[in-house]
């Protein structure tokens, strides 16, 4: 064979040698459609077949995303009655167990960007939710009690619910909020004897609800999760949140040992026009009272407006309330945050705030509690 000939015929060998080496190292998946290094595990189709298997299984709630499902299974002898909650994640080979559960529960409620997902157990009368971290397994201390399956909102950042309770002989109604990660929920509306349903959040920030008076009556309603202000200072505000809003030029008087209607000992703030109640122990404000001309609410209603400007803005959204002490008060608007927003008018002496006419100004403005005015509406 020539030396040409034997040339031609190594390198015909080292090409289909490389050819077969390059074969060799492309990728293959296995049976379940996994590539080499990834993790082998079961698709949601094989997930809901392996569940609809089981006679004991209930509440299985599929994640918005599609990537994990939750589960209610049948307690072991063992436990005592107790059923077990799971979270089965596509591409593992089978499920977490979360805890035990009562056997009474109502199910799961997933939050929109399915990080978090709401067990629910009925808890007498009521329901009792807690959070799961889906990533972790961990619970969030926080535990809401309420008349039905809390609402998550858009962003996933809340819950929405309502809740009945009885203090010292009168039934409360309230509409609450959570937010992940707090020690406690806040109050959008409280009152005795109203109950509130909730029943949305859509994407525009409403909370739609149903609203049941003494008498029974319903009326669907919408809210939003907002605190009302007066100059950028909220009620629930810290002393920080008011030195931004208002600055460092106020002059502070200590808790002198009186509360008055006040539900603990409160620092005054005294600025130019504003007196803000901040409390001693809970650190938040309590009230403020404003008679400021560059004062503002929220709603953009300014000193020395009219009676006719306030009532435009304020009647359509807010009710004047029915004080405990007998009669509407007049000016008076119950507002979000279970709270009073009072404005005071320039009449004369002698007259009501009945007498209020579509002229009369605003002179002084307080957004505080019912309670710190001795009152439950």
């Amino acid at each position: 064979m020539s030396y040409k000939s034997v040339t031609k015929l190594l390198t015909g060998v080292l090409v289909i040698v490389l050819i077969a080496s390059l074969i060799g190292c492309t990728p293959k998946s296995n049976q379940n459609g996994d590539k080499p290094g990834e993790q082998k595990g079961l698709s949601k189709e094989q997930i809901t077949t392996a569940l609809s298997s089981l006679t004991d299984v209930q509440k299985t709630t599929w994640s918005p995303d599609e990537k994990m499902v939750a589960y209610i299974q049948a307690g072991k002898p063992d436990k005592n009655g107790a059923d077990e909650a799971y979270l089965w994640k596509v591409g593992e080979e089978e499920a977490k167990l979360v805890r035990d559960v009562k056997p009474t529960t109502l199910g799961f409620s997933w939050a929109p960007d399915s990080k978090h997902v709401l067990i629910s157990e009925k808890l007498g009368e009521g329901v009792e939710s807690s959070i799961i971290i889906v990533d972790t397994l961990h619970e969030e201390s926080y535990k809401m009690k309420s008349m039905g399956i809390p609402v998550w909102s858009p962003d996933s950042h809340s819950l929405a619910y309502g809740n009945e309770t009885h203090e010292h002989g009168p039934r409360w109604g309230s509409l609450e909020v959570y937010t992940l990660g707090n020690p406690k929920s806040e109050y959008i509306w409280k009152a005795i004897d109203y109950l509130y349903k909730v029943e949305s959040w859509n994407q525009e920030g409403d909370i739609g609800y149903t609203e049941v008076d003494p008498q029974g009556k319903e009326t669907k309603k919408t809210t939003k999760n907002i605190r009302p202000d007066i100059s950028g200072v909220h009620l629930g505000d810290t002393k920080a949140q008011v030195e931004a809003a208002l600055g460092k030029g106020y002059k502070e008087t200590a808790p002198s040992g009186e509360t008055g209607h006040f539900p603990e000992q409160v620092y005054r703030w005294d600025y130019d026009g504003y007196k803000v109640f901040i409390g001693a122990e809970s650190g938040e404000v309590l009230e403020i009272t404003v008679e400021s001309p560059e004062a503002a609410t929220n709603l953009g209603i300014k000193m020395g407006d009219t009676s006719t400007k306030v009532f435009e803005v304020y009647r359509p959204k807010y009710i004047e309330p029915v004080s405990i002490h007998g009669g509407k008060i007049y000016g008076m608007f119950k507002v979000e945050g279970a709270a009073a927003l009072y404005f005071q008018f320039d009449l004369k002496e002698g007259q009501s705030l009945a007498d209020i006419k579509p002229e009369n100004k605003v002179v002084r403005m307080i957004l505080t509690y019912p309670e710190i005015l001795d009152d439950s509406f």
